[in-house]
């Protein structure tokens, strides 16, 4: 009888201690409702080329005469999101895009440029993970790939060894961004960008960029007759090591105007300018010097839309960028494309670009001995967005981090 009261006793007492959590693992602090289901966001862009007059991108080592058939830039990426307690949305974006190395298919061609969690109210909005610099959000260039003429379209990373260009438009930030009126953005940052030279030691990835910026942005639904399209400028802090020649400073201003503004035949004019300063380089023995060397740089596009109602419309561009370098002699760099893109569906473009790049001897010297660059490229472009159980409107969800030839 003690033996059957025994046995009782523990039994309850190990179904009791079970019920607190120690006989199992423990329970989250709060209970997720499964029942609730986040909006997804699904958005991909494809882009298909046959390139003549090269081998890999523009501003890469290596550029060559021959030809391949490209796919890099292709992305794909994933996002969910869901009303808050309070109102605000909260949002989780992973998503990947092919490198040039993926056309070779011999090497691991993926990068993971989206990973990041973002928390916004009308007013105000942090993010934190890998995803676009905050400079590059200030203007974007209607270029074939985001990466080509990257030398000029974007602030560039004095941490790249300038093997993967991409380098240039993504890190790992956290950002909190104040905004008057869903028109006017102050945002302010702190990063890492990737160190692929080694800088600071293998592996690092420690806080090394911070800074804040301002921007200006008409309604997207007046962008087509408004005249200021954007305008911003903004100010970064690179903490280079001294022995790579000290912290570089940078300073960049930019915007989109409309020429022509017009709901069916558009002329806008892009320009962006930056200055990095501060940095002792006085001469190029790698590629990524030529990041982190003081230069002055300028780049413009004019782009023609023509959306014709009721017919496909089209788009013609061109695009140009002038690099200068303070502290060594003998060091400028000119870029020019002219790209074209024929809507045959929706989102679907047939696209086509030529592009020179020329560089001084001592660019020449770092960027595989090859001071002028012609190259040719015709293709396809295939840009989608999907969303499943729409509920709520985050700003930044995995299609507009993406730009697409032809607005839709």
């Amino acid at each position: 009888m003690q033996k059957h009261i025994k046995k009782g006793l523990v039994g309850a007492t190990l179904v009791g201690l079970t019920s607190f959590g120690f006989g199992q693992s423990q329970q989250a602090p709060i209970q997720e409702r499964p029942g609730l289901q986040p909006q997804i966001d699904l958005q991909g862009s494809g882009i298909g080329t046959l390139d003549i007059g090269r081998k890999s991108n523009f501003g890469s080592n290596g550029n060559g005469t021959g030809g391949q058939i490209n796919i890099s830039d292709s992305a794909l990426s994933l996002g969910f999101s869901e009303r808050l307690y309070r109102g605000g949305i909260g949002s989780f974006t992973l998503g990947a895009l092919a490198l040039d190395k993926a056309n070779s298919g011999q090497d691991f061609g993926l990068f993971l440029h989206q990973a990041l969690v973002d928390y916004q109210t009308a007013s105000f909005e942090t993010y934190l993970g890998r995803t676009d610099n905050p400079s590059v959000q200030l203007v974007q260039f209607p270029t074939l790939r985001g990466d080509d003429l990257v030398e000029f379209t974007y602030l560039l990373n004095p941490f790249s060894n300038g093997q993967n260009l991409e380098e240039h438009r993504y890190g790992n930030v956290a950002a909190a961004t104040f905004n008057k009126g869903l028109r006017q953005f102050v945002n302010v940052h702190a990063q890492s960008l990737i160190d692929s030279d080694n800088l600071e030691g293998p592996n690092s990835s420690q806080l090394n960029s911070y800074g804040a910026s301002y921007q200006y942005m008409a309604l997207p639904t007046n962008e087509p007759l408004d005249r200021f399209v954007s305008y911003g400028a903004g100010f970064e802090h690179r903490a280079v090591p001294r022995s790579f020649g000290g912290a570089s400073e940078a300073l960049y201003a930019g915007g989109v105007v409309n020429v022509l503004p017009s709901l069916t035949h558009r002329v806008d004019l892009r320009l962006l300018v930056t200055s990095t300063f501060g940095n002792s380089t006085k001469g190029f023995d790698t590629l990524g010097d030529t990041y982190r060397a003081d230069s002055t740089t300028v780049a413009a596009s004019l782009r023609q839309l023509n959306s014709p109602f009721g017919l496909p419309g089209s788009a013609l561009s061109l695009t140009a960028g002038y690099k200068t370098f303070g502290r060594v002699s003998d060091a400028n760099e000119f870029g020019l494309a002219l790209t074209g893109a024929k809507r045959l569906g929706e989102g679907f473009d047939a696209v086509a670009q030529i592009a020179y790049t020329h560089r001084s001897d001592a660019l020449a010297a770092v960027a595989g001995g090859h001071g002028d660059n012609l190259a040719f490229q015709v293709g396809l472009s295939f840009s989608f967005g999907s969303v499943t159980n729409q509920s709520v409107g985050p700003r930044r969800t995995p299609l507009n981090t993406r730009f697409r030839q032809i607005p839709n």
